[in-house]
């Protein structure tokens, strides 16, 4: 029979990724995927270098779903889904926005009451000039009271 002990001194699993440890098809580490995502914003001053960076995009995103697989408590991926979500918004074209909306819902489903989606959603707000849709309250699974029959007949 094992040993109370033994049992409380199983080593559980990380919650941060290794620096060295690589996602995605593009094989990023944490640093590369931040550095990926700070490149892309430098480069991105002009509309054309902006519009050519969706494909690279889209690639430091697949490492970043791969790394929240691994390591979904990783306090960094948050913070570069906010980089991610300002790089797409610098994309001038319906494809960024829509990615951007993407990051932000994904924020809000695995990531909510965040400082990196407050910071998302803000500047959404500002590249958009509209805000963002914020999701409908779940509605009650009780039918609401019928009003017309609750009403007595008027003489």
């Amino acid at each position: 029979m094992p040993s109370a002990l033994a049992a409380t001194s199983t080593p559980s699993a990380p919650v941060s990724a290794p620096l060295d440890e690589y996602f995605g098809r593009m094989h990023l580490s944490p640093i590369g995927i931040g550095n990926e995502l700070h490149l892309i914003a430098s480069r991105s001053q002009s509309a054309g270098d902006a519009r050519n960076s969706l494909p690279l995009l889209t690639q430091v995103e697949d490492s970043l779903h791969d790394w929240e697989r691994k390591y979904p408590h990783d306090d960094w991926i948050p913070t570069n889904l906010a980089r991610l979500e300002h790089d797409y918004l610098l994309v001038p074209t319906l494809g960024g926005r829509i990615h951007a909306m993407h990051v932000i819902e994904w924020l809000r489903t695995d990531y909510p009451g965040t400082h990196a989606l407050d910071r998302a959603q803000r500047e959404a707000e500002r590249a958009m000039g509209i805000p963002t849709p914020t999701p409908a309250p779940v509605a009650s699974a009780s039918p609401a009271p019928d009003t017309e029959a609750s009403e007595s007949p008027t003489p």
